[in-house]
């Protein structure tokens, strides 16, 4: 009877407990094209992919899927990401000078030193007064209105 009651409690835990969010599964084939060094790659599946210090410098990536991605100091300067995502993206020190960031979303994404120096951020989604105190631009950073950036030194 105490084995009966110890597996009914289990049983019962496994059914109440809370389910785990999906894991974020990045396109291998994709993300290799990244690492290799052929980086246009429209509507890319990078998703949860270790990308740090990787260069996608003026390439096409529009609409691709950045989201928990680690891109810590990949460079990404020059390049197209129309209408990309970077939901919880970590761009630590990233370089997205003078990027394509129209209709990007950058909802919780971390930009702790991230570079936005020359970039139009007027039609990116979900970025915050904070993500921008964490990162820096220039006079030719455009922002949303009400928003400010600091100077990059």
């Amino acid at each position: 009877m105490r084995y009966t009651l110890c597996a009914l409690i289990l049983f019962l835990a496994a059914m109440t407990a809370l389910p785990s969010a999906p894991a974020l599964a990045a396109n291998p084939a994709q993300v290799a094209k990244i690492h290799g060094g052929i980086v246009d790659c429209v509507g890319c599946d990078l998703s949860g992919a270790d990308l740090t210090n990787t260069c996608v410098k003026e390439h096409n990536l529009t609409g691709a899927n950045f989201d928990g991605a680690n891109a810590t100091l990949m460079c990404m300067s020059f390049a197209n990401f129309t209408n990309a995502t970077f939901r919880g993206t970590n761009l630590y020190a990233a370089n997205l000078a003078g990027a394509k960031m129209d209709g990007a979303d950058m909802t919780g994404a971390s930009t702790t030193i991230t570079s936005f120096l020359g970039t139009d951020l007027r039609r990116v989604k979900g970025l915050t007064q904070k993500q921008l105190d964490a990162a820096c631009g220039n006079d030719k950073t455009l922002l949303p209105p009400g928003l400010k950036v600091h100077t990059c030194k």
